[in-house]
């Protein structure tokens, strides 16, 4: 079985993980495509350990929002970032919220409801966007 066909959510083994590893704080400065900028302070649970169990070919972290909004986050740029479930110098508006040094802003997913381990091939170029399939279309299943 490849990471691709595995649905499980690791969002299910945050606590878990919490209690395991601790939280922790990451600073972001982010710039929105109207080119607004965003950033902030936020504690969380890092997402390397959240990783542990998903299978060997894993390449990106599908995230999804509560509102379908989808993005894939490449593994080797996910291993700094949390899943922030506080904000530290603002509005806590947002949250669970994907967050990690280097993400663009498509990437800082909030109102995540779903984090799973995919295993896309070398060529394709995910495009963040509605729920859709792994490809680099959104919306394709």
């Amino acid at each position: 079985m490849t990471a691709s066909n595995v649905e499980s959510n690791l969002l299910a083994s945050l606590d878990a993980v919490r209690e395991r590893c601790g939280t922790v704080v990451v600073t972001c400065c982010y710039r929105c495509a109207t080119g607004s900028e965003f950033g902030g302070e936020w504690r969380g649970v890092p997402v390397g350990p959240l990783l542990d169990g998903a299978p060997p070919d894993t390449t990106h972290l599908r995230v999804e929002s509560a509102d379908g909004y989808r993005a894939h986050v490449a593994v080797r740029e996910a291993l700094d970032a949390v899943v922030a479930t506080e904000r530290l110098d603002g509005p806590a508006d947002g949250l669970p919220r994907l967050v990690g040094p280097g993400f663009d802003s498509s990437q800082a997913v909030r109102d995540l409801a779903a984090l799973a381990p995919v295993a896309l091939p070398p060529d394709a170029d995910p495009v963040p966007g509605t729920v859709g399939g792994d490809g680099s279309e959104p919306g394709s299943e």
